[in-house]
C-alpha cells in the first residue's frame, strides 16, 4: 500500500537545509496511544491463541457470486472449503468473519468420522467446536451470505468498494489488510498461516468481467435469471489472505511479456484495464518491465514467475495483492522523476510485504518501509546519489515519532495514520545502509530476502542477519530507530576550543558513529561514536560552527549551551 507525501525538491545547503530553513524531526512528548484491548480486539487480533496455533491452513477454494443483474444489489454469497492439518489435538478451533456476514452452513468436506462441528459466535471469531487430532487432516466447508463492509477511504481505510467507472459501468474491488479478508469471506483470519494455494471461482453478470490473483484456470457460461459468467483463477504459491482478492469491471486484456535479465525466464504479464482506457495503459505500463529488472538484480528473482503479473485497473488508489497489483492512478506520471508511483512502489510489494511477509502486522514496516526505500533506490539507479539523497529528505519532513515503528504483537495493529512505518522505516534502511556501507548492506538485503522468501519474518530477524554480516552486534540500532519512539539528538555546544557532546533520547548502548566538521568542510573533520555521557573533542581554536552529516543518518543535532556548565566532566 502506497502512502502519499506532497512531493518537494530539495536543494540541500550546509547538510540538509533549504534556503537558510533547517528540517528538524520532533520528538513529541506524548506518545500515540494503540486501540484498547477491549475483548472483540483480542480475540480477532491475537493470533498466538491456543484456538489458532492448533491448526495450519494448506488450501481455500472461494466461491462467490456478486450481487444481482448488473451488480445492482450489493449483498455477496460465498461458499468456503479450507483444509488443514492439526498442529496439536484440539476440541475448538477458531475462524473468523465479520459480524455483518451470516454463516449459513457448516460441514465437512470430506469422511473424517466425525460429528459435523457445531459453532458459536463472539464478535467477529467464530469458534468451530470438533475434536482434532494432531496430525489428521480435515476439510471443511462454510456457507456465508451478507453486505460486506463499505470502504471509508479505500485502500487505508478498507472494505468493498463499489463505484461506477467514466462510462458508468459498475465497478468493484475490495481491499482489507487492515480489516482483514473476514470482511469477505470465512478464514483463519491471520497474516502468519498462509495457505499453499488458493482456487477463485467469481461468478458476475455478463458483461463484466471478474479478475483474481494468480492465473486465469477458464470461463464458464451459467447463464440463469442474471446471465452470469464464472471465472476460475488459480494461485499455486503461498499467499497472505489480505492479499485475496477481486476486481469486477468492463474489463480489457492488455497482454505483455517480460524477459528477466537475471533468470532469462519469461514472464506473462496480463494487464487488466477498462476497455477506453487501453492505449493510455499499454503505454503506461511499459515502465514496468524497468521495474522488475531493477528489483530483480537489487533483491532477487520474481517471486511468482508460475502466477505470472498483472497491474489491474480499480477504483481506489493502488494495493499491492499478490499477482493483481490495484491501479488507480490514473495514468499520472510524476513530473520530477519520471515514474508512476503505485507502479513502482506496489510492485516492490511483491518482493516485500508478498513474498517476506511480516510474520505480524506489527512488523509491517517490513512491508511499507522497505518499498518506500525501494523508490528511493530506483531514484539513485536512475538519477544518482544525489536525488536519492534529496528524495529520502522529502520522506524525513514527515516522520512524526509518536509511536515507535514496530508496534504492539497480537493486536492487528496497522494505521495508516502512522506514517513512520512508511517514512521512518525506509530511513532506518538509509541509516543503516550509512553506517554498515554499501557491500554489506546490499548483501543484508538479499540474504534477507533469500531466507525468508515465501515465509513470514519479524524484524529480530533481519537484526541477526545484520550482526551476522557485520560480525558485531547491532541491537542498539535497531532498539532505538524501529522499537523507540524517539529520533536521537546529538547535544553540543562549542566551548574554548573544545567541542562538547552526548547522546540524547537514547540509553547508553547507543553508538552510532557521526562525522563533525568544523569550517572547512573540505579539510576539517571527525568521526565520533558519541556515548550517552558527556564527551570532549579538541578543536582548532577559530572553529566557529559544526556541520555534521545529518542527510546521511537519522539525527537531529541540538545545540545546548547548558552543557558548558558541564566543563569539569572528564571521559
Amino acid at each position: 500500500m502506497k502512502k502519499f507525501f506532497l512531493a518537494t525538491t530539495l536543494i540541500t545547503i550546509a547538510g540538509c537545509s533549504l534556503i537558510g530553513l533547517h528540517f528538524n524531526i520532533h520528538n513529541p512528548r506524548r506518545a500515540g496511544k494503540y486501540p484498547k484491548k477491549t475483548e472483540a480486539l483480542q480475540l480477532f487480533g491475537n493470533q498466538d491463541s491456543k484456538y489458532r496455533t492448533c491448526y495450519d491452513v494448506k488450501y481455500y477454494g472461494l466461491d462467490v457470486t456478486f450481487g444481482g443483474n448488473l451488480l445492482k444489489e450489493n449483498n455477496i454469497e460465498t461458499t468456503v472449503q479450507m483444509d488443514f492439518v492439526a498442529t496439536k489435538d484440539f476440541d475448538t478451533i477458531q475462524t473468523d468473519l465479520a459480524p455483518v456476514m451470516k454463516l449459513e452452513s457448516i460441514y465437512f468436506t470430506s469422511d473424517t468420522k466425525a460429528k459435523e462441528p457445531v459453532f458459536f459466535r463472539k464478535h467477529q471469531a467464530l469458534m468451530l467446536i470438533f475434536h482434532g487430532e494432531k496430525g489428521k487432516k480435515y476439510s471443511i466447508t462454510m456457507v456465508a451470505a451478507g453486505t460486506p463492509l463499505e470502504a471509508k477511504r479505500p485502500p487505508w481505510s478498507g472494505g468493498f468498494v463499489r463505484k461506477q467507472d467514466d462510462l458508468k459501468n459498475p465497478w468493484w474491488g475490495v481491499c482489507d489488510e487492515t480489516e482483514g479478508a473476514s470482511i469477505w469471506f470465512p478464514c483463519k483470519d491471520v497474516v502468519n498461516d498462509e495457505p499453499d494455494s488458493v482456487d477463485m471461482y467469481y461468478k458476475v453478470p455478463e458483461p463484466l468481467v471478474a479478475v483474481g490473483n494468480g492465473n486465469l484456470i477458464g470461463k464458464k457460461q451459467l447463464g440463469g435469471c442474471c446471465n452470469l459468467d464464472e471465472y476460475h483463477w488459480h494461485v499455486s504459491y503461498p499467499i497472505n489472505l489480505y492479499d485475496i482478492t477481486f476486481y469486477i469491471g468492463k474489463f480489457k486484456l492488455l497482454h505483455d511479456v517480460y524477459v528477466s535479465p537475471v533468470t532469462h525466464d519469461s514472464l506473462q504479464l496480463n494487464h487488466y484495464v477498462l476497455e477506453q482506457h487501453y492505449d493510455k495503459a499499454k503505454k503506461q505500463f511499459e515502465q514496468l518491465k524497468d521495474y522488475l529488472a531493477f528489483y530483480e538484480q537489487t533483491y532477487g528473482p520474481y517471486p511468482w514467475y508460475r502466477d505470472g503479473f498483472k497491474l489491474v485497473e480499480s477504483p481506489y488508489e493502488g494495493m499491492e495483492h499478490q499477482t493483481a497489483i490495484a491501479y488507480g492512478n490514473g495514468f499520472a506520471t510524476d513530473p520530477t522523476y519520471k515514474f508512476d508511483y503505485i507502479i513502482l512502489h506496489e510492485t516492490a510489494h511483491e518482493w516485500w510485504g508478498n513474498s517476506v511477509t511480516a510474520e505480524d502486522l506489527a512488523d509491517g514496516w517490513i512491508h511499507e518501509g522497505f518499498a518506500t526505500y525501494t523508490e528511493a533506490l530506483w531514484v539513485e539507479h536512475k538519477f544518482g546519489h544525489g536525488a536519492y539523497v534529496n528524495y529520502m529528505l522529502n520522506y524525513r519532513i514527515e516522520i512524526i515519532n509518536r509511536r515507535p515503528v514496530v508496534a504492539p504483537y497480537n493486536i492487528r495493529y496497522f494505521d495508516y495514520h502512522d506514517e513512520d512505518m512508511y517514512t521512518k522505516g525506509a530511513w532506518a534502511l538509509y541509516t543503516l545502509r550509512n553506517t554498515i556501507g554499501d557491500s554489506v548492506f546490499f548483501d543484508v538485503l538479499k540474504t534477507f530476502y533469500a531466507r525468508y522468501a515465501y515465509r513470514n519474518a519479524r524484524t529480530e530477524d533481519l537484526e541477526k542477519i545484520v550482526n551476522e554480516k557485520t560480525g558485531e552486534d547491532y541491537h542498539w540500532f535497531f532498539q532505538q530507530y524501529l522499537h523507540d519512539r524517539f529520533t536521537p539528538e546529538l547535544e553540543y555546544c562549542v566551548w574554548e576550543g573544545n567541542f562538547f557532546y552526548r547522546w540524547g533520547k537514547t540509553d547508553s548502548s547507543f553508538v552510532l558513529p557521526v562525522k563533525v566538521k568544523f569550517n572547512d568542510t573540505e579539510k576539517t573533520g571527525y568521526e565520533l561514536r558519541p556515548t550517552k555521557y558527556l564527551q570532549r573533542l579538541e578543536i582548532p581554536l577559530d572553529a566557529t560552527y559544526p556541520f555534521f552529516n545529518d542527510d546521511q543518518l537519522l539525527f537531529k543535532p541540538v545545540e545546548n549551551k547548558n552543557l558548558r556548565t558541564m566543563m569539569k566532566w572528564r571521559t
